[in-house]
């Protein structure tokens, strides 16, 4: 196993407890320096996005634009993802927030509730045999999706809230958080993996190892060599995303890292100060995770879905990320506003691994095969 592979695998085995010591770190170094941080405060705001934006990037190269035409078949699953990500969980959000006296928090909290899936969910389902094609499905249209439903919410919780928050700031922010690493993401992919994938095609080394794996043109018309052709190329795809993954996951979590130690350092004072403001955001966000992943998997199995499109569903719908939301909320909204991005990544992470380890029973209540093999290969997956 190459060093890299093997430092993405360490970090995401322990990845929960590195972001718990991150929050030590911020509240180490933020408290003693937080009038030096105040009086920078523009700088800090610069390096956080900064460093939001190098945690959403990775995300955006290992996108699936393509995937979109295949949502066809999957009709029923989309639908209630859909309605989970954009109706259920800024509801609950609108919701809990009130509970919040600051008004920033309220805000920040109901922004972290409505961002992007993260990119992690693709991961959790891939440990629980779920659809990983459903799953690409459902982060682009929540990705999408998110351009309107950012705006649209925030302006409508403030109505409900009598809060003045800035549409424009907003709308700036959501093209730097999420347009500008998009675009520069899929060139990144094209580069990467699309293009050497031709390349490849072209010298016929790879292509004639995809061939001996089981694709035959042996007597083929047109037709059919186009589609064998096809699939060498998607053959050949599938190993370059194979082998740049453990970069882009390392990347990922070691500046996910960074930012949440970035964010808690930002505004320590307040942390330790208010110590139950951490406790609240903590709890409000467990009991909205707690209802989601109980609603999503009544209905999933109230409406006939197989236990593989409902993993699928479940992660996209309770995963966030944070990144967008530290991001939009220290550009739009200010600092304060994005203390629930940098907290809420620490209870996520430990509710979406409980949900994980509960899959061979979830198999079973979808009345699929036995969680034999689940169990196996999650113990393979920690091994």
């Amino acid at each position: 196993m190459s060093p890299v592979r093997k430092a993405a695998k360490h970090l995401k085995q322990y990845l929960l407890l590195y972001a718990i010591l991150a929050m030590i770190i911020g509240l180490a170094i933020g408290y003693p320096l937080r009038s030096s941080i105040k009086a920078h405060h523009e700088e800090m705001k610069d390096l956080i996005v900064f460093f939001a934006i190098l945690t959403i990037y990775p995300s955006m190269i290992q996108l699936r634009i393509g995937e979109l035409g295949r949502a066809a078949t999957r009709v029923k699953a989309i639908i209630i993802g859909v309605i989970s990500v954009f109706v259920v969980s800024p509801i609950l959000a609108m919701f809990f927030a009130k509970f919040f006296a600051v008004k920033q928090l309220s805000l920040g909290f109901v922004l972290t509730n409505i961002v992007p899936a993260s990119s992690a969910s693709i991961g959790y389902v891939l440990l629980t045999g779920g659809s990983i094609e459903l799953a690409t499905v459902l982060a682009l249209i929540s990705l999408f999706g998110a351009f309107a439903a950012i705006p649209g919410y925030m302006s409508l919780y403030a109505k409900l809230a009598t809060i003045r928050v800035p549409m424009g700031p907003i709308m700036e922010s959501l093209g730097i958080t999420l347009l500008v690493p998009l675009i520069a993401g899929q060139l990144t992919r094209y580069l990467i993996i699309h293009y050497r994938a031709r390349r490849k095609i072209a010298t016929g080394a790879e292509g004639y190892k995809c061939l001996k794996d089981g694709v035959s043109v042996h007597g083929l018309g047109v037709r059919e060599l186009y589609e064998a052709l096809k699939s060498v190329e998607e053959c050949i795809i599938a190993k370059l995303e194979e082998e740049v993954k453990p970069h882009l996951s390392l990347w990922t979590m070691i500046t996910m890292i960074i930012l949440i130690a970035l964010l808690v350092a930002n505004k320590a004072g307040m942390i330790i100060g208010k110590p139950m403001i951490a406790v609240k955001i903590f709890t409000l966000q467990a009991v909205i995770l707690g209802i989601l992943l109980s609603l999503v998997t009544f209905t999933d199995k109230l409406l006939g879905l197989r236990y593989e499109e409902h993993m699928s569903v479940a992660f996209l719908s309770a995963t966030k990320n944070a990144s967008v939301a530290a991001a939009i909320a220290v550009m739009a909204l200010g600092p304060v506003a994005a203390l629930p991005a940098a907290l809420i990544p620490v209870i996520q992470a430990p509710i979406a691994i409980g949900y994980v380890q509960a899959a061979p029973r979830i198999r079973s209540l979808f009345g699929a095969e036995q969680g034999k093999r689940v169990a196996e290969e999650l113990a393979r997956a920690r091994a």
